[in-house]
């Protein structure tokens, strides 16, 4: 339930509608990765859960708001942190890590 209200508010935002302000959870500083496997960033680590679902670069970058460009950077680093080479070793590492 809580991904659909964010995904619903993102949407609200981004058409323009005023919509309340909800405090957002803390984040973790900036040096604490141990938490994603690899030493993924955030937003590299979410990324390579939709490479792993298998959408493509154009629709990693509208359902967050992208551009493909932005995407292939980040997955370009991804494959780097991950030490393979295609996107089907990026799904098999991301779903051997969970």
């Amino acid at each position: 339930m809580r991904g659909l209200l964010a995904q619903t508010v993102r949407e609200q935002r981004r058409l323009g509608v005023r919509v309340p302000v909800t405090p957002t959870p803390p984040k973790r500083a900036r040096g604490d990765k141990k938490d994603l496997p690899f030493g993924l960033s955030p937003r590299e680590h979410e990324i390579a859960l939709l490479v792993a679902e298998g959408k493509s670069n154009q629709q990693i970058a509208e359902q967050l708001y992208l551009s493909v460009r932005t995407v292939e950077t980040h997955l370009s680093r991804v494959f780097a942190k991950i030490g393979v080479s295609s996107r089907v070793g990026v799904a098999t590492a991301m779903n051997r890590s969970e």
